[in-house]
Formats: structure tokens, sequence, C-alpha cells
């Protein structure tokens, strides 16, 4: 149990950022993150095992928290709030991988055994991305029941990509890289859900922070679609 536990954490991990379209780059860095598992795990059970290993990867998710957190905040600065969200996403994912990997060699993970605190970061991060997906996908925040209701994602500039899916929902995978860099105006919401109820339509904009959908006024947003895809 304590051997495959930590697996499993890591392929929850992997499943909360793991792309809708698989590339060969997510491919080759979730693999490479299950090999350095298995490696972890080796070196733990070898009686030759050193302390500069652990040391290291705590060093390194010690780095990456102090640059990745530097990062978010200016991102966070420049207006792009939902951006900073899902780079702090990748960021505490990352130290909570390292974290868990140092645990496993250096053998201090009774406390919070099988798994240690990296482990438990890395569920977080799993459940903040699961938790904002099932948010959308249960239209939390929308108040009356509607006949037809549908989100909607930029494409160059276009609404046209409908998410039907919680797997398209996730975190990290709601975001338009279209939007202002100074927060003083947006070219592109993340996603817009459209309902119609009697013939009358009303516009959502996705809010990463509140993880709901926040009422838009369709006279300053004439260019948003007024209907569903057929």
């Amino acid at each position: 149990m304590k051997i495959f536990a930590p697996f499993v954490v890591l392929l929850i991990w992997i499943s909360s950022w793991f792309p809708t379209s698989p590339e060969r780059g997510a491919i080759m860095i979730a693999a490479c993150c299950v090999l350095g598992l298995a490696m972890a795990q080796m070196v733990r059970k070898s009686e030759n095992s050193r302390v500069w290993p652990a040391k290291t990867t705590v060093a390194t998710a010690v780095a990456t928290c102090m640059i990745g957190g530097l990062l978010t905040v200016m991102t966070w600065a420049e207006g792009r709030s939902a951006n900073a969200g899902i780079l702090l996403f990748f960021v505490l994912g990352f130290a909570g991988y390292l974290l868990m990997i140092g645990a496993i060699i250096s053998r201090r993970s009774r406390r919070f055994a099988p798994i240690g605190a990296g482990g438990l970061m890395l569920m977080l991060a799993a459940v903040w991305s699961w938790g904002a997906a099932l948010g959308m996908y249960f239209h939390r925040g929308v108040q009356s029941p509607s006949e037809i209701a549908c989100i909607l994602m930029p494409t160059q500039g276009d609404y046209t990509t409908e998410l039907r899916s919680i797997w398209q929902m996730r975190l990290p995978e709601v975001a338009s890289q279209n939007t202002s860099s100074n927060g003083h105006y947006i070219w592109d919401y993340h996603a817009i859900l459209v309902t119609q109820n009697d013939g009358q339509f009303q516009l959502y904009n996705w809010s990463k922070k509140g993880m709901r959908f926040d009422p838009l006024d369709p006279m300053r947003n004439p260019y948003l679609p007024r209907t569903c895809p057929e």
C-alpha cells in the first residue's frame, strides 16, 4: 500500500492538468514524473542511498516556490489574475511532487504516510482543478432554470468551442491567451455561459476566483454570441 499510494496520488494530479488533446510535451512530462517516482522508490529500498538526493529535491522545491511565487505575483499585478491562478496551480504541483520525492528518498514520509506533505499538496492542487470543473459543469451561479444552456470558450477570437464534459473544464484547460495585460479591459473572456428561456437570452462570465458564473451586461458585450451552437 505504501508503495502504490504515491503513484495513485501522482496519477490523480496528472489527471487534473493533462491536456484534452494530448501533446508530445505533456506525454513526456507525465512519463518523466512517473519514472522519477519509480526511481525514488528504488533508491528508498537501497541500502546505499545517500542524503544528498533528498536534500537536492527539497531545495529545488523551495526554489520553485520562491521563483514561481514571484512570477505569480507579477502576472497578477499585470491584471491577468486567471493566468496567475493557473501558474500558481502548476508551481504548487511541481513543488509538491519534488517534496514527495524527497520524502520518499529520505524515508521521512511517516507523518503523512505514505505520501508525505508533498503528496498532500498534489492532492490539494488536483481538488482545486477538478472542483473548478465541477462548479462549471453544474452551472453554479445561475439562479433560474433555462431551456437551453451552453458553455463556450474562445478559439482565435470567436466563441466557437463548446465545453461539454468535465474533462474539458479543468482549471488549466479554461484559459484564453487573448486577454488584456493591464486589466483595464478584456478582449476575451475565458469562458461564457449562454442561456435561453422563453426566447430571452442571458450571458454569464466564468469567474475563476469565485468558481461561478457572474452575469454580464449584453449591451456592453455586443460581440458575444446570443445562441448556442447547433
